[in-house]
């Protein structure tokens, strides 16, 4: 809970995104797929302000439809990628967008909670990214250690989510840019901010994870960007 009166206490969102009754997630999909300038911005922050090597052995939490891990491939053809996604249905869709896009020997996907990663030994991976995700973690501290376990000790990691605390300007922003969206993707852009966190939440968090010492978080109009030193 924020000791910060300022803002509005956190409104937690559901785990997974599924289909539902007014939108499925091939709906869900096609919206993301407008935003990949979005995407790129994200994709910025890891390859060159975090320099991610040729060969990387790349993880995904919260993938979704897949199309983050997707235009990395395509930008560096050596990238391997697993999305680790909880929502069967966002899964289903993935696959297809992968073997669409003709990526599917570079990123694949497996069904499972961030929370308890079990499936991948320590040291896995070269990068661990996430984006969008983190206000859906119920258990976020849980998460970051995970990470830390499976991310390489010179890796890198990077989780970008939307903040709760964004300020007039940025709320102008926001009601403009969902006049362009469908009904369903601006209820669950609301939600999402509602659900996501302030900078001292997320420290708080941090601290008490296994990432405290080895994080910097990066704020700007509409999110916050932890990543590794």
């Amino acid at each position: 809970m924020s000791k910060n009166k300022k803002f509005k206490e956190r409104i937690v969102e559901a785990e997974a995104i599924l289909d539902q009754l007014d939108f499925t997630t091939e709906d869900y999909s096609e919206a993301c797929k407008k935003m990949k300038g979005e995407y790129r911005r994200f994709i910025k922050v890891v390859l060159n302000e975090l320099g991610t090597k040729d060969n990387s052995k790349i993880l995904e939490i919260g993938p979704g439809p897949g199309w983050i891990g997707i235009m990395m491939a395509q930008m560096n053809p050596t990238f391997k990628i697993i999305g680790l996604e909880l929502s069967e249905d966002m899964i289903r869709v993935a696959k297809k967008n992968v073997i669409d896009e003709g990526v599917e020997s570079q990123v694949s996907f497996i069904h499972g909670n961030a929370e308890d990663m079990n499936q991948f030994s320590n040291n896995s991976f070269d990068v661990v990214i996430s984006n969008g995700s983190l206000h859906h973690w119920v258990n976020p501290k849980n998460v970051f250690n995970e990470i830390i376990r499976v991310v390489k000790d010179k890796g890198i990691f990077c989780v970008s989510d939307g903040r709760r605390d964004i300020n007039y300007f940025a709320k102008i922003i926001f009601h403009s840019i969902k006049l362009f969206m469908p009904q369903f993707m601006r209820l669950g852009w609301k939600t999402s901010i509602m659900a996501g966190y302030i900078p001292e939440e997320l420290k708080s968090i941090l601290d008490q994870s296994k990432v405290r010492n080895k994080y910097e978080i990066k704020t700007d109009l509409f999110d916050l960007i932890v990543k590794n030193k």
